[in-house]
Formats: C-alpha cells, sequence, structure tokens
C-alpha cells in the first residue's frame, strides 16, 4: 500500500477548523468578565496559529517542532495583544506579568462576571485562550487526534458553565457541533484516501473507496451526536464548587424584597423619646449623614426603596466596588468605623457612610451595585445587638468642576431621572421658576436648596408628621411647612423635573460625642437628604431643611461660583499653535515592503504569499479607516461631525445618537483628557471638560458651527478649515482622555467601521423639534411633566 501526502490545502482547512470550533468554545469565557475584550485578539490569534500550524505540517516540520513554532508565535501574539510589543524584551515581559498578576487579582477579588471597573482580566483570558488554540491545533492537526481535541473543547467548555451557569447560545453551540463533526470527516477522510490500492490504467476503485468513506462519514456522524449530547448534558451534571478563582463579589440571580424605611422614620421622629440606638467609633471629626436606606422610586405619592434584584453573592465582605461616578482625580479620604448596635435598633439596613471601601461583618449582608446601601436577605435578620465595621470613604467635591459637570444621563440608570405621570404640572412649574436665572445643573440644585432653607419661606415642624399621609406633595409645596422627609423627597423630585439625576437617602444626622473618638446616635438624630448625580463627583450630598433642624449645608453647596457664563464666539480662544501642528501631523504608519523572492521552493513562495494575505487582512482595517479620515477631514461640515463620531466610537465610547450637537458635544466634553507630561502614560488617565480648556473652546466653535449650518435659515458663514482643525485638536483630547492600550485597540481595529452611518440632521422639521427639546433643559421636563 501507498501513502498519498495530503495537500496545503487539507492541512489548511484542517487546521482552520480547528481554530474556528476552538475560537467558538472560547466565546463561553465572555460570561468571565462584563467587558469581553479577549474575543478579537483570540479570534486574531486562532487565525495566525492555524495558517502557522497548517503551512508547517505541508512542509513536513516534526510535530514536536511545529508544537513549538506555534507556541512561539501563540506567545508574541499574546505578548503583542496585552503590552503592545510582540517582542519579548526584559520591560515588555515585566509588563506583561503585571497585567496577568492584576487580571488574577480581580479574578480572587470578584464573582463572575468581574465589572468593567476592576482591573481587565483579558490579559489572563487570552493567555489561556492562545494556550488551548496550540493544543488544540496540536491534538487535531498534528497528531490527528480529534477525540482528544474534544474532551479538551469539552474541559474548556464546562469551566464557565459550572461556575457561572452561563454558556453558548444555541447558534454558537451548532456551529460548535458542526465544526467537531467536520474535523472528524476531514481526519478520516484523509485516511481512507490516502492508503488503498494502487489504481492501474484499466480501472479504479470509486467503488470501494464511496463504500469506505461512506462508512466514515456515518460513523464521524454518530460519534459528533454522541459528543454533542455529552456535551450539553455534562456541564448540567458537573456540580458546582467553590474555586478561588471569580470569588468576589459579583451579579448572579436571587431576588430580595424591601419594605419602605420612611414608615419607620415618621413613627420613630413621632414617638418623642430620645432613644440611643448605635454607638460609632472613628476618628473622623464629624461622623454625621450616617445613612441607612436610599429611595429611588418616586411613584407620584411618596420615595421608596423599589424592588431590588440583589444577587445572593454581592456579599458585604471585603473590598467593596470602586465609588459610583467619581473620577480618580477627586481628593478622597479614608477613615475607619467601628458601629456597635443596640439591641433596640432593629433594621434590615446597615447604617454607613455614603461611600465605603471595605466592609466586615457577620451574616448574611448584601450590598446594593446602583446605591450602595447594605441590606440583609435573612428575613429573621436585623441589626440588633450586631457589630460591625467597615471604611468610609470621604470625598469633598469641588463647587467648580460640579459647576462645570456634564449630565449624568449617559452614566446611570434611567430610572434616576424617571418622573411619575401623574404629578401635578403645578410642581414643575415651580422647579422652572425657582431655577430660571441658573445656567447650569449645579446652579440650578443649589437655588432649591436655598430656596427650600431660606428664600421660600418654609418652616421646619414635626408637630403634624403622624397626620402625614400619601399625595402631600403639593400640600407641602403650598403650606410650606413640614420635616425632613417632604423637604428631601420635594427637592428630589423637583431636581428630577429640571434633568438632574436625585434620589433621597435616609439615616442619622449628626451625632453626640460620648467618649474619644466615639459617638452616639439615637432617634432623634433620623433624619433624610437628597443625593444629586454629577459625572466625576459622583452621588453629591444637598441639605434643603432649614437651619432649625440642619444648621449647616454642605461647602459645595453654599460656595460662590462665578457669573453665570455667557460666553460668545468672539470671546473664545484659538486652540494653540502647538496642539494644531501636533494634530495636523499624520498618524504613524505601517509600510509593507514589497519583497522580489528568487526562491526556487514553490512551497515557500506559497507560504510567504499566504502570510503576506494575512498582513495584508490585519493591516486592512486601519488602512481603510485613515483613508476614510483623510476624506472626511476634506469635506464639509456633516463629514466632519461624522469623523469625530467615529473616532468616539474607535476609543470605545458609545455615541449618543439621539441627541443634538449641543448635547452631543457636552457628552463628548467628559473624555477629554489632559496631554500626558514626558513619556508618562497612564491606562486610567483623568478625564473631563478641565482636562483641555482648548479642545472644550474647539469643540464649542465646530458645534455652534454645524448647528448654525443645520437650523439658521440662511446657513451662516462656515469657516471649514478651521472647522477641520478644531476636530483634529477634539480628537487629540479624546485620545489623551484613554489609556496606550485603547488607542492601540482604536488603530488596528477600529469599531467605526462596523457602524452604520446615519443620515444628517436637516434643518427643520424633527431636527428643529429636537433642538427645541434640548436647548433648555428645564423646558424640556417641565413640558415633560406638563404633558
Amino acid at each position: 500500500m501507498k501513502q498519498q501526502r495530503a495537500g496545503l490545502g487539507f492541512n489548511l482547512a484542517l487546521a482552520s477548523v480547528a481554530a474556528a470550533t476552538t475560537w467558538i468554545v472560547l466565546l463561553s469565557w465572555r460570561a468571565f468578565t462584563m467587558e469581553p475584550e479577549a474575543t478579537v485578539p483570540l479570534l486574531y490569534t486562532a487565525a495566525i496559529i492555524a495558517l502557522v500550524g497548517g503551512t508547517a505540517r505541508w512542509l513536513h516540520v516534526p510535530t514536536a517542532l511545529g508544537l513549538l513554532l506555534t507556541a512561539a508565535v501563540a506567545g508574541a501574539c499574546v505578548l503583542g495583544w496585552v503590552t503592545g510589543s510582540a517582542v519579548p524584551s526584559p520591560s515588555v515581559l515585566a509588563d506583561y506579568a503585571t497585567r496577568v498578576g492584576e487580571a488574577l487579582d480581580s479574578t480572587r477579588k470578584f464573582r463572575a462576571p468581574v465589572p468593567v471597573e476592576a482591573a481587565s482580566i483579558s490579559p489572563l483570558l487570552i493567555t489561556a485562550g492562545a494556550a488551548v488554540v496550540v493544543t488544540v491545533d496540536t491534538l487535531a492537526g498534528g497528531l490527528r487526534r480529534i477525540p482528544l481535541a474534544g474532551l479538551l473543547l469539552l474541559a474548556v467548555y464546562c469551566v464557565p458553565v459550572s461556575i457561572t451557569g452561563v454558556g453558548l447560545t444555541w447558534p454558537a453551540f451548532v456551529a460548535l457541533a458542526i465544526g467537531f463533526l467536520a474535523m472528524l470527516h476531514l481526519v478520516h477522510l484523509d485516511r481512507v484516501t490516502r492508503w488503498g490500492r494502487g489504481v492501474d490504467s484499466g480501472g479504479s476503485d470509486r467503488a470501494g473507496l464511496t463504500v469506505r468513506t461512506g462508512a466514515v462519514v456515518g460513523a464521524a456522524i454518530k460519534i459528533g451526536a454522541l459528543a454533542t449530547a455529552l456535551a450539553l448534558a455534562l456541564p448540567l451534571a458537573l456540580p458546582t464548587y467553590e474555586v478561588t478563582l471569580f470569588d468576589g463579589p459579583g451579579p448572579g440571580k436571587r431576588e430580595i424584597q424591601v419594605a419602605d424605611p420612611l414608615v419607620d422614620l415618621r413613627r420613630d421622629l413621632a414617638r418623642g423619646e430620645d432613644i440611643p440606638l448605635l454607638q460609632v467609633t472613628t476618628p473622623h471629626r464629624d461622623p454625621s449623614y450616617l445613612r441607612i436606606a436610599v429611595l429611588t422610586r418616586f411613584n407620584g405619592n411618596t420615595w421608596t426603596p423599589g424592588d431590588r434584584d440583589i444577587p445572593d453573592d454581592q456579599v458585604a465582605s471585603g473590598p467593596m466596588p470602586p465609588l459610583v461616578g467619581v473620577t480618580s482625580a477627586s481628593p478622597r479620604q479614608e477613615w475607619p468605623y467601628r458601629v456597635e448596635v443596640n439591641e433596640d435598633f432593629e433594621s434590615r439596613w446597615l447604617p454607613t457612610t455614603a461611600q465605603v471601601s471595605s466592609m466586615t461583618v457577620e451574616g448574611d449582608w448584601r450590598y446594593d451595585l446602583s446605591t450602595m446601601d447594605f441590606m440583609t436577605s435573612d428575613p429573621e435578620a436585623t441589626t440588633a445587638g450586631l457589630d460591625y465595621s467597615f471604611t468610609g470613604v470621604g470625598v469633598e467635591p469641588d463647587a467648580e468642576l460640579l459647576d462645570e459637570a456634564a449630565s449624568g444621563i449617559s452614566f446611570i440608570d434611567s430610572s434616576f431621572f424617571e418622573i411619575p405621570s401623574g404629578i401635578a404640572p403645578e410642581v414643575g412649574s415651580l422647579a422652572a421658576e425657582v431655577t430660571q436665572d441658573q445656567t447650569t445643573r449645579f446652579r440650578k440644585a443649589q437655588a432649591l436648596q436655598q430656596w427650600f432653607r431660606e428664600d421660600g419661606g418654609f418652616e421646619y415642624s414635626t408637630a403634624n408628621i403622624e397626620e402625614v399621609s400619601e399625595g402631600t406633595l403639593t400640600e407641602f409645596l403650598d403650606e410650606r411647612v413640614g420635616y425632613c422627609e417632604q423637604f428631601a423627597a420635594s427637592m428630589a423630585i423637583m431636581a428630577r423635573v429640571i434633568g438632574i439625576p436625585a434620589r433621597v437617602a435616609v439615616g442619622f444626622l449628626r451625632p453626640d460625642s460620648v467618649g474619644p473618638d466615639t459617638y452616639e446616635f439615637s432617634s432623634h438624630d433620623l433624619h433624610a437628604w437628597p443625593e444629586l448625580f454629577f459625572p466625576g463627583a459622583g452621588w453629591v450630598r444637598f441639605e434643603p431643611t432649614p437651619g432649625a433642624r440642619a444648621a449647616s449645608v454642605p461647602a459645595y453647596t453654599s460656595a460662590d461660583l462665578a457669573p453665570n457664563p455667557t460666553a460668545t464666539p468672539s470671546a473664545r480662544n484659538t486652540p494653540s499653535t502647538d496642539a494644531r501642528s501636533r494634530q495636523l501631523r499624520d498618524p504613524e504608519t505601517t509600510a509593507i515592503a514589497d519583497e522580489a523572492s528568487t526562491f526556487p521552493w514553490v512551497r515557500l513562495l506559497v507560504a510567504v504569499g499566504t502570510l503576506a494575505l494575512l498582513l495584508v487582512g490585519v493591516l486592512a482595517p486601519t488602512l481603510v479607516r485613515r483613508r476614510r479620515r483623510e476624506r472626511r477631514l476634506r469635506g464639509d461640515l456633516e463629514e466632519l461631525w461624522r469623523e469625530l463620531r467615529d473616532h468616539v466610537t474607535d476609543l470605545g465610547h458609545e455615541w449618543p445618537a439621539d441627541r443634538s450637537p449641543r448635547r452631543t458635544g457636552a457628552w463628548v466634553s467628559t473624555h477629554f483628557g489632559a496631554p500626558a507630561e514626558g513619556s508618562s502614560r497612564s491606562e486610567r488617565p483623568r478625564t473631563g471638560p478641565d482636562q483641555d480648556r482648548d479642545a472644550v473652546r474647539a469643540l464649542d466653535r465646530f458645534v455652534e458651527q454645524l448647528e448654525r449650518a443645520r437650523y439658521s435659515r440662511s446657513g451662516g458663514s462656515v469657516a471649514i478649515e478651521q472647522a477641520a482643525e478644531d476636530v483634529l485638536v477634539i480628537e487629540a483630547a479624546l485620545d489623551h482622555g484613554v489609556g496606550p492600550r485603547v488607542r492601540r485597540r482604536a488603530r488596528w481595529l477600529p469599531r467605526s467601521l462596523r457602524h452604520v452611518a446615519s443620515r444628517p440632521a436637516r434643518a427643520g422639521g424633527s431636527d428643529r423639534e429636537v433642538s427645541t427639546r434640548t436647548g433648555s433643559t428645564e423646558t424640556e421636563t417641565t413640558e415633560a411633566v406638563r404633558g
């Protein structure tokens, strides 16, 4: 018998099927993280390994040497994706080790899926995924052991299913089964066609070949069907077990219904007797405003915590998630707290500071990611007699930064903007009237606080607490006599009416000092206050209750600010020449040298050609994106606007397509970063409009020109060259707002190529309506209330 040699096409086909099947299995690893950045790098890595492995086997490279070759190529790919450099220099290897170490720390601190705020686990997933691809390529292509490769793929698939309970979608699982069957068919068909009797010129053995290959195909289908059924059943049969990875807080499935704490607040304030409830030991000199619960839902009559879905693995133990909405640039200070709760105080919420970085408590206590208050799921458990400790974080926002903060609509859930349809129109009218002279959200919030405390003629009184009933919002605003809950609830809903995310917090106001670093809270200290959201500062406390109850307000809420901005185009400065010249330079290019080769070996020519095609495929996205960008920079204002949209998309941000240019521009400025000094480049730079004032001015000029071109009857004069220069300055500020890894990904894998271009806005019609709606925040929301 004579053995025929498999050709290049077969080797590449088998390697490609193995790589594709492996990549489909690795899609199940997306359950490990909320930001599955590893998917695309693993796809490219699998394609490169398939090309190298298939070509090596066609060239009869020994299997062991082929394994070393594909492992080396995979290692270079992993280094390139993780660090940006495929050359294993000492600095690159050190950077790689650091990133993998941070990823391992995230798997220990958080349960799957790891949140986006944590250090990315993509380096770990890319490394492990590349190792799986190399192993499957060797088993399937080099050793032709498809069952062993199938067992490995089954094990890889079982890991996320057994830990998270989340597997592949049905389409992906069908594709996985087809890939496994294809590998079986290819290998066994090759064995049959390469072995057999020599065929003379007078006849053929087609019948025998047909019988043998038909039997092989039937056997392959049976084996594949059995393996597919096993893959479906085995993960479900595996017990869920405790592992050291992904063992921190993370999403899960278990619903907890919580009651309304305002009922207890009214009862305790009306009781009259001052009952000691808890003692706090802390070096913090002013442990005021200890929060118990957060009320997020207003049903038209009262504020409630709502029905919350609290995962059973969001355990209130150890490090807590990062502060919601607070930038790393915000100054902060931490203090340890130890709390001893009296037997008289029975609560299903843990009193804590508004910001907490770590928690130590016994029992089944959990936290809500959206509100960061702490509650128990045990219906029998309360705080009575409980001792616990936590680390509180104090953040003192800067009033000027709050005044420049963008809208929070892109940063938090839309439920914090919700206004019930049945609310009285007078509430919206009153909110608009009180804040009509203010131009920013923060100044409007200051105006509301000042109106409740002093200017509106309100009086604090607990005389009629027991008579407070549902639907008394308008009565309170008319009579202007009430207690803390009514002040907090009214300011929160009026803040939502004028477009500021708001909620109500219930807790303790100020304690009495009873010893060194020891303070006591009593029932008379129970209090309520509103929290408003400003990007960069997070949820910010305000104090609308008059001074008879709350003697002082947070310093930032009473700070004197510059007069309301009335900037005009003539007052804006042009970007610096240096910044403009930096941006006018073309991005780095990567040249592809055409090598005229005279190698006599046809196989090597084919291999080099294949590698060149692959390289072109890798470079194609960045070349297409660059060509599109150069064309748009020579185009009109709408072309420049689309270029800005695509640049934002490439950097990983979601473009707010449903907003006016003015609101979109305000949102874009929140992603501005400052130019790095020297060689300093942070993976998480500070962002915000204050980081690059030149870019903010450039953005204002560009948006103003665009709005005139879209909405004015004459269209206005257009300085297109200035607009193009402004776009370059804006894009530079956006680049400075992300880390080097994100910039590399934007260059080589631009997301905008998948973006479906939308039609530019037209003056009049729906676009004119959008301009009217967004031109004044208070007008938009007030009309929504009235309608």
